[in-house]
């Protein structure tokens, strides 16, 4: 049918023209296509038996004011009339389009990102602008209003006979890309994913925050649902074309995690090592995990599933265990302890190890075994003191430990293994570690001493691994000694160590102790309740007079202390070196008989090497210096010179000089 007008009209006038004409004819007996203004007009055809019949009626053309003048606002599309097809026509074509939110990579994280309004929204507000109707928006190069309708959000279809992509049912994804890069395309080419507009799209949305974000979250997401439970965990499993299991590393780890035999492999917090703790399919040579286990692993892949790839293994094994199997024994061991209310750990030392009953003996037991609790639910806490049981060979001080470290306990630990990393190695996995023999600190350096015993992570490449890693300390360290000479030196760090006097004069044996369970349970109850981990007020002070009784014994402490206690002569600052020397050694200067009439006040170290021991100051050593500061603490009455920032003073004949001061 075609009814000439009597003047043009615009795309929009022509489709509100030739649908109400339709309605008035009968809307359902023309094509729904008939009424866009892109369609070509063609000879007429029939079917292969019909019958051509052409019929003309003369009359005006057609006025199409007077058509448009029977809407209330032709330019509102809702009041289009559209054939019962219509509607039918969009629910096919939206249940033909796969749901938009369901597609994968950037397009469906776009969708998901972006509802068709928020798209509209946020990318093409130049294009499209709200309709005073719900669901609609206007497109803002129409006549006409209401055009573009949205669809569950999800897709847009747009009646606007002017927009160049109306007519298509889209989603937000292709909305978004045809109206920006749609002018890039080749109308030739059929498939969209082939365009230009759709790789420009690509790029586009990989530089949109929100969108990235969302593929953020989602593989997050599915990297949580990849291991979630499941009873059917085999049908999960990735399989060729012949059904056999492939060898990938998914496949690896989903049968780690979920098949029944292989529960009992674990990720030991405590070492930090993979473990065993439980039956596996094959017959255990020894604890933990280890060689004989992975080769035993390899028979039952090969047997059981066909498959086996040594470093797939490896890598999967890690992820899982280190990800949804932790056991910390330690822990494991200690939560269901309860303590019975009767108070054991101050007395501990006194009872099985003769140690006397003092205010710092008990605060010392204590406070080491809270230390030990501490370090396993705050690995790295600072405790920077030491447990150093002095007394003689054979009365337990070692098996006091080892009762208490149970299979956590070493006395392994040498001070010639601090020099390097392997004193850290061997922390690892132990809980109590012993320095069996405090006396080789002398054969040492001291700062390697006092760093080791002060650190609270332990950094470092274990054997054949790639990376530097950190390792919070989650043990103490303690000693023993049966040193009679003292085994401390006077260096900076005596604080560290709590030395304690024990004998074989107790009322038991360290052998016989059998309440451990409810020591432990003691402190954990005591930590919980916020134990502090060092010393203070009157054990603090006992401690200081029990390290000075702990410093090594020098046979040079009467020599020294004899020196510092002789009185000078008045013009001692203005004698030389030979003339102290002289005097020191009671000999006369000539005819004149000098008197000492005045006790020294102050002194240096390097007074004592040349004047005392008759050293020339150019031979002294480091370990000098240190030797003679302990025999000034050992002796007592002279303590370090505070009257400056530096601690030193001005000495004739020596210079500036670290000082030493009497005590009043």
């Amino acid at each position: 049918m075609i009814l000439p007008l009597s003047r043009e009209v615009s795309a929009d006038e022509y489709q509100a023209v030739a649908r109400k004409v339709a309605e008035g004819i009968g809307m359902e007996l023309f094509d729904d296509t008939t009424y866009e203004p892109s369609r070509l007009m063609y000879w007429p055809s029939t079917s292969q038996d019909g019958e051509f019949v052409f019929k003309k009626l003369e009359g005006d053309f057609l006025n199409p004011d007077t058509v448009l003048a029977r809407y209330q606002n032709w330019k509102d599309t809702t009041e289009w009339p559209v054939s019962s097809r219509q509607n039918k026509l969009l629910e096919r074509a939206m249940a033909k389009q796969a749901d938009p939110l369901e597609k994968t990579g950037l397009i469906g994280a776009f969708n998901r990102t972006y509802t068709i309004t928020e798209a509209v929204q946020t990318f093409l507000s130049a294009v499209y602008q709200p309709s005073s109707i719900p669901g609609r928006f206007d497109y803002v190069h129409a006549t006409t209003s209401a055009g573009l309708v949205i669809y569950d959000d999800k897709f847009a279809y747009s009646h606007h006979a002017t927009d160049p992509y109306g007519h298509r049912l889209l989603s937000a994804f292709d909305l978004v890309r045809l109206h920006l890069f749609g002018d890039q395309d080749d109308e030739e080419k059929k498939d969209s994913a082939k365009q230009p507009s759709y790789k420009a799209m690509q790029d586009y949305v990989l530089k949109d925050d929100a969108t990235r974000e969302t593929l953020a979250k989602e593989r997050l997401a599915d990297a949580t649902l990849e291991f979630a439970d499941t009873e059917n965990w085999q049908a999960s499993l990735e399989l060729d074309k012949t059904g056999r299991v492939k060898d990938t590393l998914s496949n690896i780890a989903t049968i780690l995690h979920f098949d029944p035999n292989l529960q009992n492999i674990v990720y030991n917090e405590f070492k930090n090592v993979i473990d065993v703790i439980g039956e596996l399919p094959w017959r255990r040579s020894r604890p933990g995990w280890n060689d004989s286990d992975l080769a035993n692993a390899k028979l039952y892949f090969e047997r059981v599933y066909g498959i086996w790839s040594p470093t797939k293994f490896k890598d999967a094994l890690l992820a899982v265990v280190t990800s949804y199997r932790i056991y910390h024994p330690i822990k494991e061991y200690l939560e269901p302890l309860v303590w019975d209310g009767v108070e054991r750990i101050d007395s501990l030392l006194i009872v099985y190890l003769g140690a006397k009953d003092t205010a710092y003996t008990r605060a010392v037991m204590r406070k080491t075994m809270v230390a030990a609790i501490a370090r396993i639910y705050e690995p790295g806490i600072k405790f920077d003191s030491i447990l150093v049981l002095n007394g003689p060979q054979g009365i337990g001080k070692s098996t006091f430990f080892l009762k208490l470290g149970k299979d956590w306990f070493s006395d392994s630990l040498a001070i010639s293994d601090m020099r390097d990393k392997t004193a850290a190695e061997k922390l690892q996995g132990y809980w109590i570690l012993e320095i069996s023999e405090m006396t080789g600190i002398r054969k040492t350096d001291v700062e390697t001493v006092k760093s080791f015993i002060s650190r609270q992570d332990d950094k470092f490449r274990q054997a054949y691994g790639v990376n530097v890693e950190s390792h919070p300390r989650t043990c103490i360290i303690v000693g023993s000694t049966n040193s009679e000479g003292g085994f401390l030196r006077d260096v900076t760090g005596n604080r560290r160590f709590w030395p304690i006097r024990v004998s074989d004069a107790s009322q038991l044996k360290p052998w016989e102790l059998v309440d451990v369970d409810q020591l432990w349970a003691e402190a954990k109850v005591y930590y919980e309740a916020g134990e502090e981990l060092f010393l203070k007020g009157k054990a603090e002070n006992e401690a200081n007079k029990e390290r000075q009784e702990a410093m090594e014994s020098d046979d040079r402490e009467g020599i020294v202390a004899e020196y510092l206690d002789t009185l000078l002569p008045d013009n001692w600052s203005k004698m030389d070196l030979y003339e102290r020397r002289t005097f020191l050694a009671g000999s006369d200067f000539g005819s004149q008989t000098l008197k000492g009439t005045e006790q020294r006040e102050r002194v240096c170290i390097m007074e004592i090497w040349c004047e005392c021991f008759g050293k020339e100051r150019q031979n002294i050593k480091k370990a000098d210096s240190y030797e003679i500061e302990g025999i000034l603490n050992k002796i007592g009455g002279w303590n370090k010179y505070t009257g400056n920032t530096t601690g030193k003073m001005k000495f004739s004949l020596y210079g500036t000089q670290r000082a030493f001061v009497r005590v009043p």
